[in-house]
């Protein structure tokens, strides 16, 4: 039969335990405010000049004329056309208005 001293646990053992669960409630709790945090400011994590106000000259060909802006996830594609020339689409951080780079779709070009 087993003494009373070893039907139960060492003190160090309850102790950490203890310790333990409150370590794991405390990290649901900073997990929850984190996620409540990020859901109340949803542009947070955006650059400074998503919240203002900016101005970005994009230099098109002579004579070009925009034809159409798509929203393609978190980009904007201009589709521009030149008269006699190729047409292109220009692929614009629509965060901070810079140009992240062109496709051209020229003429008579097939595959």
């Amino acid at each position: 039969m087993a003494s009373p001293a070893q039907a139960y646990a060492p003190l160090w053992l309850k102790v950490l335990v203890i310790v333990m669960g409150l370590l794991i409630v405390a990290g649901f709790i900073v997990i929850a405010a984190e996620i409540a945090r990020r859901m109340s400011t949803p542009n947070s994590g955006r650059s400074p000049a998503a919240s203002g106000t900016f101005s970005e000259r994009i230099a098109l060909p002579s004579g070009a004329r925009v034809v159409s802006m798509t929203a393609a996830g978190d980009r904007l594609v201009v589709h521009v056309e030149t008269p006699g020339g190729p047409s292109a689409a220009y692929i614009v951080d629509p965060r901070n208005g810079a140009l992240l780079g062109t496709v051209d779709f020229p003429p008579g070009v097939a595959r």
